[in-house]
């Protein structure tokens, strides 16, 4: 299936089969896959926290609206921004490994790594914040398109109490939680919406 024809069948589905699983072995590759979604420099600041505990989603459950594919769903993944990604240790780093890899030279390794420490240093945490959401959000379309590809259902939420979720799960300041994403066979269709014509969306050389 062309990811044209994704986009086109794609709904948001709020009813799964609560019996259904997911391998981990299927849910790595998904991740591995999405992994590869472009990102600000390389920094790959992007984490899934994936929940699989019975108890834990029973208790993000109310925190999310009682939408039901929170406990329903085969997998409920938080998605993370690492505002640790921005550190010079890890800039540097995955530039080294990607000299290594024979993919560029030293020249162009220390441009690329000094060019992403000096865009950063100058931002503030807002301006950090959104260049989370940017990656995280790229990395969020990919998985829901391979995970739909793959034969799966899906659903992006972002209807939460982000302190409470975070909370629940431990997590700490140096991420930010961009969305949830829950992952498997639906047993309701979602229902179709409509968008606007494209005519409406485009715009060139000035917006009105």
């Amino acid at each position: 299936m062309s990811v044209k024809d994704i986009l086109e069948k794609r709904r948001s589905v709020r009813h799964y089969d609560s019996n259904y699983k997911i391998s981990s072995e299927t849910l790595t590759a998904l991740v591995d896959s999405a992994s590869k979604s472009p990102n600000g420099n390389n920094i790959q600041a992007t984490r899934y926290l994936i929940i699989e505990d019975a108890n834990l989603r029973n208790l993000l459950l109310p925190i999310a609206f009682n939408q039901q594919q929170i406990v329903e769903a085969s997998t409920l993944i938080v998605m993370l921004g690492d505002y640790q990604a921005f550190n010079k240790g890890n800039i540097i780093k995955i530039h080294e490994e990607g000299y290594q890899a024979g993919y560029f030279d030293e020249s162009l390794r220390d441009y690329l790594a000094n060019a992403a420490i000096n865009y950063y240093e100058s931002k503030t945490k807002e301006d950090l914040k959104l260049e989370l959401t940017r990656d995280v959000s790229l990395a969020s379309m990919s998985l829901v398109l391979l995970a739909n590809e793959a034969g799966f259902d899906t659903i992006t939420m972002s209807g939460y109490d982000s302190k409470k979720l975070k909370e629940i799960l431990n997590i700490s300041d140096r991420y930010l939680d961009v969305m949830l994403i829950a992952i498997g066979k639906g047993i309701k269709a979602g229902h179709k919406t409509v968008r606007h014509n494209v005519n409406k969306v485009i715009y060139k050389n000035e917006i009105i």
